[in-house]
C-alpha cells in the first residue's frame, strides 16, 4: 500500500486500467505531460476544463485518487470500458468499533493521518511515529538500526494510502503492519479501508507487493524486490506537496 507505489504507490504495476483517466487528447493513452496537467489542475493553476478526463466521478473536482488513477493509466496502459460497465461505489463508512489498545499495540485513528509535508521526508516517503519513537524509526529508515520499525510508525507515499506498524501480533505474516486506504480533503482524513492482506486500493492487494521486501520490514524501495512503477521522485514530491490536508500554499510547478 503505500501499497501501490509499493510504498511507491503502494502496490506496484497493475493491469491496464478499465478507463483512460487523464487522457486529455483522446488518443487512448496517458503521457507524463498529461499527468503533470492533472497535477496543475489539482494545484488550481489550470482549470478542470483543460482535461475533463481526470474527473471520473463528475463532481467538478480533481481528487488525489483520480490523479493516482491517471498515474497508473500512464504506467500500466488503458483499455476501453465495457459498454455496460456500472460504477462501483467505494464504501466510506469507518468501522463501528475500535479494537482495544495495549501498550504494545497502536490502533490508528483518522486524526493520526495529517499533512504529509509536516512529516519527516526520507527518500521517496514520509514518516512519523505517534508513540514518541520517531528517532528509532528514522534510524531504521536510514539504515543505522536494523528492522523492524517501532510500533506506532506511520509511513505514507501519497495521501490516499498508508502503512501503520500496529504491533501486538496483529498480522504476523505482514510484520504486524496494518494497511490503509484513505480519503484526504481539506477537512481531514477518512479511513475507507484498513486491515491485513485483504486490503486493495488500485491493483493487487497492498501486501502482495510489500511481501517482496521482507528484509526491509516490508518497506519497498527501488532495489529491494518490489515492482518499480517508473515514476520520478519529482512527481512523487509534487503529489505529496499537493496534500489537501496541508495549509494552502502555492508550490512551484515543475
Amino acid at each position: 500500500m503505500l501499497g501501490l507505489l509499493a510504498l511507491l504507490f503502494g502496490a506496484g504495476h497493475a493491469n491496464a486500467q478499465n478507463v483512460c483517466v487523464g487522457d486529455c487528447n483522446g488518443d487512448g493513452s496517458v503521457s507524463i505531460s498529461e499527468v503533470l496537467t492533472g497535477v496543475n489542475i489539482a494545484l488550481g493553476t489550470e482549470p478542470l476544463s483543460r482535461c475533463p478526463s481526470f474527473d471520473t466521478d463528475h463532481n467538478g473536482v480533481l481528487a488525489i485518487q483520480e490523479l493516482l488513477a491517471a498515474v497508473l493509466s500512464a504506467v500500466d496502459g488503458c483499455r476501453a470500458p465495457a459498454a455496460t460497465a456500472t460504477p462501483i461505489a467505494i464504501a466510506t463508512t469507518t468501522p463501528t468499533t475500535t479494537p482495544a489498545t495495549t501498550p504494545e499495540e497502536f490502533v490508528a485513528q483518522a486524526s493520526d493521518f495529517d499533512c504529509l509535508t509536516d512529516w519527516t521526508h526520507v527518500r521517496h516517503f514520509r514518516i512519523t511515529n505517534t508513540l514518541g519513537h520517531l528517532d528509532e524509526a528514522l534510524a531504521v529508515a536510514h539504515g543505522d538500526m536494523p528492522p523492524p520499525y517501532p510500533v506506532g510508525t506511520i509511513i505514507q507515499l501519497v495521501p490516499a494510502e498508508a502503512m501503520v506498524k500496529r504491533g501486538n501480533g496483529f498480522f504476523p505474516a505482514g510484520d504486524d503492519w496494518e494497511f490503509f486506504v484513505l480519503a484526504a480533503s481539506p477537512a481531514g482524513t477518512q479511513i475507507l479501508k484498513r486491515g491485513r492482506d485483504e486490503v486493495v486500493n488500485i491493483g493487487p492487494p497492498c501486501f502482495a507487493c510489500h511481501s517482496a521486501a521482507s528484509h526491509t520490514d516490508l518497506i519497498c524501495e527501488t532495489t529491494n524486490g518490489c515492482v518499480a512503477l517508473g515514476l520520478t521522485e519529482q512527481l512523487i514530491n509534487t503529489i505529496q506537496d499537493s496534500d489537501p490536508r496541508c495549509p494552502s500554499r502555492t508550490p512551484a510547478i515543475p
